[in-house]
């Protein structure tokens, strides 16, 4: 009954019903691994973005990466900002609107500096490029700020004056002194400035949509398998009263008696 299934017809519709339940299966797979990413990611986040601060050398040292379990920890830093070396970081909109920020080294008296991103200036019509950066306090201040994963692996040439990413060690490559292995979100800094920026707020806990993306892609698999089986039965019923059409014999004419 199931003979055509050997067929170049089914060969084709059989290879390709299986990859594509392999992909929704791949696919379902990803997201769940999205998900433990997510749910990883937020654990960190609830155990340390409300602990309370502590010295930057504590949790990074100079040249050092932070550890994974240490983002968005606070940290305590006091020195001078060095806005002859600040950046203005783009591309990064805060609630969907542009801007710039401020990424500005803030230099200890132990001569070892950390990367603050002191907040947001909205572009309001501007050209990245022609956005004023208002300046921070003179003098020494005392900052809080939630420290950050420096991010490797992209091309970063701070020698234009601004930068898409914050990769600690290609922007320290151009500075006097050295600096802290990770980079910093500013909280609060005492003195305030003259002019306050917008202060980037903490990151969100949410879980994200991976776990019902991946259920979804599991039930397309299911779907697709079951679909895949009805379309069998169905052609080989087809086939299986066609075969009875065609077998049955047609009943004798009677004829003329004597």
């Amino acid at each position: 009954m199931y003979r055509f299934l050997a067929s170049r017809r089914w060969l084709v519709r059989t290879v390709a019903g299986v990859l594509l339940v392999l992909l929704c299966v791949r696919l379902g797979l990803w997201q769940l691994d999205r998900n433990e990413q997510r749910q990883e990611r937020n654990a960190v986040i609830e155990a340390n973005v409300d602990g309370d601060p502590v010295p930057a050398a504590q949790l990074v040292a100079p040249g050092r990466p932070l550890a994974d379990g240490d983002e968005w920890s606070t940290v305590q830093v006091t020195g001078r900002w060095d806005t002859g070396n600040e950046l203005a970081l783009r591309l990064r909109p805060v609630d969907g609107t542009r801007g710039v920020h401020a990424l500005t080294p803030l230099v200890t008296d132990d001569g070892v500096a950390l990367l603050v991103d002191r907040g947001f200036v909205a572009a309001d019509g501007r050209d990245d490029d022609r956005i004023d950066l208002p300046a921070p306090p003179d003098g020494e201040v005392t900052v809080t700020a939630r420290v950050r994963h420096s991010e490797t692996g992209h091309d970063v040439d701070p020698s234009s004056g601004s930068v898409r990413f914050v990769d600690v060690e290609a922007i320290g490559a151009g500075l006097p002194y050295p600096l802290y292995g990770a980079w910093a979100e500013l909280i609060t800094q005492e003195p305030e400035p003259a002019t306050a920026l917008q202060l980037i707020d903490p990151p969100a806990t949410e879980s994200g949509p991976h776990l019902s993306y991946a259920i979804q892609w599991f039930l397309f698999a299911v779907v697709g398998v079951g679909g895949f089986v009805l379309l069998i039965r169905a052609e080989a019923k087809g086939r299986d009263e066609t075969h009875d059409d065609s077998g049955a014999q047609t009943p004798a004419r009677a004829g003329p008696v004597g």
